[in-house]
């Protein structure tokens, strides 16, 4: 067999300096390109661009086929928190560590997936319809606690090599948890400023400022408007009979039934004591008064559960208004409410009054 000549050996040589001269400039375009996206991460200021940043610029700037975010959510903040935010994609919300140890059991550690014996995980953490065939499953972990995962797949399948180094990866993953926890922080800072403490629903300060946007879009755009007045009936004697205690339960637990009956875009909010204050945007009458009544009637078929274990009764009163075309004060609307919910007391209770309207009743009242 003929030695390689001199010159076939040079050319070799050129060769695989030229491969890792390639290798060593796509590593620098890699790096540089986590180094860009960390720095983007590190200056993100809400929730909305860190999620719309890592499952959309993500997967264009690294051209993935597929990007998923999975976070946990057991108490369901971020379900109530994240419809509201302008997210191009939203990221998966899970009720409990189940699907996170599906994919990465007990070691927690960035998983790289191509072909072989767990490439079946691929169709856990993607659609099917993506065509995924490799892909990094990067947990997040903060304080030595795991609250989601981010995952990157690719139709190539051998894009993702289990061999590979995960080292860019597992930092990005951990840059990426640091401004999860930061933004979920600061949503509960933003929530905790326009909430009520107590039952959950926005408080009046929220509302007095949202009010003015839902009356201005109304009367520019000439959609109907809607508002509710809720007040709970014979409150104080809830309170004198059982304690304060249990009213407070009352408050939180009706609280809870009016944030289930409306829709995304409605607006609830504790107006004052136990008075309840709900504006309906582009609802009608009939619609505003099919709402007032589903929460009137939930919370008078309601046991509401005390501090104690046992259960007390209760019932509201609800006061209905439509937005006049030719309103020029948002003050005008919500003062026909609280006619209306005063109107309501005065016939009896228990029932929805609409301003100038009909009025419905309780069943046998």
């Amino acid at each position: 067999m003929n030695a390689p000549t001199p010159q076939a050996q040079v050319q070799e040589l050129r060769r695989q300096l030229q491969s890792l001269l390639d290798a060593a400039t796509a590593n620098e375009r890699k790096l540089d390109r986590f180094d860009a996206l960390e720095r983007r991460l590190i200056a993100v200021s809400s929730m909305e661009e860190l999620v719309n940043l890592l499952l959309v610029d993500c997967r264009d700037d690294f051209g993935l086929d597929a990007a998923e975010l999975w976070l946990l959510d057991p108490d369901e903040e971020l379900r109530r928190a994240l419809p509201a935010l302008p997210m191009i994609r939203a990221p998966k919300l899970l009720d409990g560590h189940g699907p996170l140890k599906d994919l990465f059991g007990a070691t927690r550690t960035t998983r790289l997936i191509g072909p072989g014996p767990d490439e079946g995980l691929l169709l856990t953490a993607f659609a099917p319809e993506s065509g995924v065939r490799s892909g990094a499953l990067l947990p997040l972990i903060r304080q030595g606690l795991l609250i989601g995962s981010l995952h990157f797949g690719s139709r190539d399948p051998e894009r993702y090599d289990a061999s590979a180094g995960t080292k860019f990866l597992d930092r990005l993953a951990a840059i990426a948890a640091i401004a999860i926890e930061s933004m979920l922080n600061r949503e509960r800072l933003r929530r905790a400023g326009m909430t009520d403490g107590l039952t959950g629903v926005h408080n009046r300060r929220y509302f007095d400022h949202r009010s003015l946007i839902e009356f201005s879009q109304a009367v520019r755009h000439r959609y109907p408007l809607a508002c509710l007045f809720l007040d709970i009936d014979h409150f104080k004697a809830i309170n004198d009979r059982h304690g304060h205690p249990t009213g407070d339960e009352v408050l939180r637990q009706v609280g809870g039934l009016i944030q289930r009956s409306l829709r995304t875009g409605d607006l609830a909010a504790r107006y004052g004591g136990e008075e309840f204050v709900v504006l309906l945007p582009r609802t009608d009458l009939a619609g505003a008064r099919e709402v007032a009544e589903r929460i009137r009637l939930m919370v008078q078929e309601a046991p509401f559960v005390t501090p104690e274990g046992g259960t007390v009764s209760a019932t509201l009163s609800a006061g209905l208004a439509m937005l006049p075309p030719e309103a020029t004060s948002f003050a005008d609307l919500l003062a026909a409410a609280d006619r209306a919910v005063y109107e309501a007391k005065r016939q009896g209770r228990n029932r929805t009054v609409a301003e100038g309207g009909d009025t419905e009743r309780a069943a046998g009242a």
